[in-house]
């Protein structure tokens, strides 16, 4: 780690701790009280900070939660509160990464969960394959987002590769909802709107 990669206040009191130590106790001391503080001040995430989203993440980040009627199904209450967990969580954890205390992956991980459950509150092809389809428009905004900000150096080509991955699943399981949509006779239980 240089030097550059810290913000100045943390810089300047790296310098001085060096400097004090360094006179004293010689370069394995010196190492030592290094490595203790910048386990204590961790280097600043500017470039995660830089990141934007796209407008569609934004508004899955600012949906309200669902609402959980008294005479819901047992099965559609717990869908629900899943649903809701999920939702609380990727605003929870959206509110790290504003702050630089989490990364893009762990973003990624509750959105796989979110969407997840989502389409699982569905039980019709139909309205599945809808939110299917609404999912993949939020991943394509999404992914054209990250391959600017991974080309500015500013997001990993790992997470593009996350992405990437997650739009094929989601793709497939449309495929599979739509073959299954095609499929006479199946016999679907209520959606949540209902």
């Amino acid at each position: 780690m240089h030097f550059s990669e810290q913000n100045p206040m943390r810089e300047a009191v790296l310098r001085h701790a060096m400097r004090k130590i360094a006179s004293k106790q010689g370069t394995p001391c010196a190492l030592a009280i290094l490595l203790l503080l910048l386990a204590w001040f961790p280097p600043d995430l500017r470039a995660q900070r830089a990141l934007k989203f796209s407008p569609k993440v934004m508004e899955v980040l600012n949906m309200p939660p669902l609402e959980i009627k008294n005479d819901d199904a047992p099965l559609l209450r717990l869908k629900k509160e899943r649903f809701n967990a999920a939702l609380n969580e990727a605003k929870a954890r959206f509110d790290l990464y504003k702050r630089g205390l989490t990364r893009l992956p762990d973003l990624i991980d509750v959105g796989e969960r979110l969407f997840g459950a989502e389409v699982d509150l569905y039980d019709k092809p139909e309205e599945r394959a809808q939110v299917l389809e609404r999912h993949l428009a939020i991943y394509n905004e999404a992914k054209a987002n990250l391959e600017k900000q991974v080309k500015e150096g500013l997001a990993t080509q790992a997470d593009l590769e996350r992405l990437r991955y997650n739009i094929a699943s989601v793709e497939i399981e449309l495929l599979q909802t739509k073959d299954a949509q095609a499929k006479p006779g199946s016999t679907p239980q209520a959606s949540p709107q209902q």
